[in-house]
């Protein structure tokens, strides 16, 4: 594994366990060591910058983060480089949808996550740590935000899977992937983790041949089938072991530390 120069990882429930907000002491040990072997770190993430835990950027060494699932390239303070909108024939399809079905809906927009459906329900099943409620701004009356920013970048839903898998028919821009037991990130078929990544290669220089990536969701699936090696965990859904060339422990359980010691990384 000698010719690998970039370690490219997913954040929540990757390295970042459910309801945390601060990485391992054995993955911290590992960035480390990456950092000494002059390796990259990549993070590619649904998340929008805001919602990355203080206390995980302070692990990070690196320029950029790939954020929104990969419609966003941010510097390591937050700085947007580069960025893809949603269409508005798109926007308007998933709007109707949760309007009819009475899905929460929330937008990631450039600096802001705005909500346009049912406020509460996003708000209870989008948001794990109080400290962040404030940060979602409430447009579910006038849906105006996008007249006077930029179109959004991504759609977080909240709702039952049933119903919302049942949407991606009806959807034939978008794909939906599951992210929790009620929450779903959709975004452009041609806007994913790997369309972000990719921007990030060309700046460094680097391909996927140089990469190892890291996932455990639906939205992860694009950036783990490009990479030279692929690891998700063992409690992840089929179709995502399917992609994957190494299954390796759960997050919980250090995962990723243990797939860089198992492919010598560190």
């Amino acid at each position: 594994m000698k010719n690998i120069k970039l370690v490219i990882c997913d954040i929540d429930n990757t390295i970042l366990p459910y309801g945390h907000d601060d990485i391992s002491i054995k993955l911290q040990s590992a960035f480390k060591i990456l950092k000494n072997k002059q390796i990259k770190l990549l993070i590619a993430t649904g998340r929008h910058y805001n919602f990355i835990p203080k206390k995980l950027l302070s692990h990070l060494d690196n320029d950029y983060i790939v954020t929104i699932n990969g419609a966003c390239l941010n510097s390591s303070n937050g700085e947007i480089i580069s960025y893809s909108p949603l269409k508005l024939e798109d926007l308007k399809a998933v709007e109707e949808l949760c309007e009819t079905y009475d899905v929460g809906l929330g937008l990631k927009f450039k600096n802001n996550i705005v909500t346009y459906h049912n406020h509460q329900k996003f708000i209870d099943g989008y948001i794990k740590n109080p400290a962040y409620k404030s940060l979602i701004i409430d447009d579910c009356k006038n849906k105006q935000y996008h007249l006077t920013n930029d179109l959004p970048l991504g759609i977080f839903l909240i709702g039952d899977p049933t119903l919302i898998y049942s949407w991606q028919a009806k959807l034939p821009n978008l794909i939906i992937a599951q992210s929790t037991d009620i929450g779903f990130d959709v975004f452009d078929k041609n806007i994913t983790k790997a369309y972000g990544i990719e921007q990030y290669l060309k700046i460094n220089k680097l391909s996927w041949n140089d990469c190892i990536s890291f996932g455990d969701a639906e939205n992860d699936i694009e950036m783990l089938k490009k990479a030279k090696i692929s690891v998700t965990f063992n409690n992840v859904k089929p179709q995502v072991k399917k992609v994957a060339n190494y299954i390796s422990d759960t997050c919980e359980n250090d995962g990723v530390y243990k797939a860089l010691v198992h492919f010598k990384i560190i």
